[in-house]
């Protein structure tokens, strides 16, 4: 990642992480198994338990998390209890091989190997418990194929500027990212909810341009209202579901400031709505630490897994957005010091195909005359 993106690499990789976490998660809901986050071992141990050790440099390897998979309704009980002791015993293992290494010329990125030195995580409790909204009504993907939107699923190059979406489909969107009860791939993550959603609402039919906020945990309510410009309406829009906690902040036309805003990149304007993630960023050092840094990108990057997929099965399609300037986000929502931060953008609408591009099947049929034992 640092090839590309420089020192940006660091939180690129932690909402990979996140949309890695969330892949998995879906996929194994759709199979009829579940994934839970095992996030009480610190990073020595998980070190430990995968024979990754400690390593200076540009081709270090840090291991980020461990995942329990077990069937649905299993009853299993607890997580296992992954202890000192358990994780020591692997330490003598005779571990075979090494990586290759990626490359000879690094650029020495320090900002990678200083972030990454902070947030190594020690051993921990269980998170504390907190009430899941009940599952809702509104959302009803029955009747599309998961297989088929999951294998289609890319991210959008350019949008046609042109494309938006009923009022509805954007509200079953936006409900679709909401971590209820039962719902994938939310319960996989432990915490509770630290990202909210400012939407830069363009092409929605029946709803007016504007500023829009979903707030994803109802018990940050009125501490993100006080830290939010006193102007706003704080309205809940018309048809909107009851128990989707969606408000317009700012009726306007913002496809340029969102264009502005994302660096310049047009598909933040041209789309149906575009939006950045905002993260109860101070609470959640102040309450964990530092190494919490990195879930708060896993965060991001789960929710914008389900916006992919949600685009997808609309015929639409979407793409991260991991250049943009933050405090210019900041200050269009009247945010000042770090109670709240922007961490990811994102962006849904009609894609503009790119020619130079070829689109396999990701399992291509097998010939008539394919030897079926290979």
């Amino acid at each position: 990642e640092a090839w590309k993106y420089g020192e940006r690499a660091f939180r690129y990789c932690q909402h990979d992480a996140g949309h890695a976490v969330a892949s998995l998660s879906i996929a194994a809901a759709g199979l009829g198994w579940r994934v839970e986050l095992v996030d009480e071992p610190g990073t020595a141990e998980l070190a430990e338990l995968l024979g990754v050790f400690a390593e200076l440099g540009p081709e270090a390897e840090s291991p980020e998390c461990l995942l329990l998979v077990t069937p649905q309704g299993s009853g299993a009980g607890a997580l296992p209890r992954i202890t000192g002791a358990v994780a020591s015993e692997f330490r003598d293992l005779a571990w075979q091989g090494r990586p290759n290494d990626l490359s000879s010329e690094h650029v020495d990125w320090d900002a990678i190997e200083l972030t990454a030195m902070a947030s190594v995580k020690p051993r921990t409790q269980a998170y504390a418990s907190w009430q899941r909204p009940g599952p809702s009504e509104t959302v009803d993907r029955s009747s599309i194929p998961l297989r088929r939107i999951v294998r289609q699923r890319r991210s959008c190059l350019a949008l046609d500027g042109r494309t938006g979406m009923g009022a509805s489909e954007f509200f079953h969107t936006l409900e679709s990212t909401m971590p209820r009860a039962g719902r994938f791939p939310f319960e996989a993550i432990p915490w509770s909810p630290r990202v909210h959603l400012a939407l830069f609402v363009h092409r929605v039919e029946e709803l007016e341009p504007g500023l829009y906020w979903l707030q994803r945990d109802p018990a940050r309510a009125e501490a993100v209202r006080a830290a939010c410009r006193p102007e706003f309406l704080w309205e809940k829009p018309e048809g909107c579901p009851a128990d989707l906690p969606l408000s317009l902040l700012l009726p306007m036309d913002l496809r340029g400031p969102a264009v502005r805003l994302s660096c310049h990149q047009n598909i933040a304007g041209d789309g149906a709505f575009s939006l950045g993630m905002i993260v109860d960023f101070e609470r959640s050092i102040e309450e964990h630490g530092a190494w919490f840094y990195p879930r708060l990108f896993w965060e991001t990057g789960a929710v914008g897994q389900v916006l992919y997929l949600e685009a997808e099965a609309l015929g639409l399609r979407s793409t991260g957005i991991g250049c943009f300037f933050d405090d210019p986000v900041h200050s269009i929502l009247g945010l000042r010091g770090r109670e709240l931060q922007s961490l990811y953008h994102f962006t849904v609408g009609k894609a503009v195909e790119d020619p130079r591009l070829t689109t396999l099947p990701a399992y291509p049929e097998r010939g008539a005359g394919a030897d079926v034992q290979q």
